[in-house]
């Protein structure tokens, strides 16, 4: 597959339309002509250029959902 609407990659990658506006629009984050490009007045998202994309992107490390790591000397000085 190659170039699809914004509404067909959504569908296709799971991710909300929004989040390929915003990143397609006056924001620039996705390149123009390697990512998406416009066709007849409609966005057009090439999505092997994006998974391309998404895989060279470093991935920043997530601490949602998990507790943070006590230290030897915060465990020491806890109350009882």
């Amino acid at each position: 597959m190659h170039w699809v609407t914004i509404e067909k990659a959504a569908e296709q990658t799971g991710l909300p339309a929004s989040f390929f506006h915003e990143r397609t629009g006056a924001s620039g984050e996705w390149p123009e002509g390697r990512v998406w490009k416009w066709f007849d007045g409609r966005k057009l998202v090439d999505l092997d250029a994006l998974y391309d994309l998404i895989a060279k992107r470093p991935s920043i490390p997530s601490k949602r959902g998990r507790k943070p790591r006590q230290t030897q000397c915060q465990e020491e000085h806890q109350p009882a």
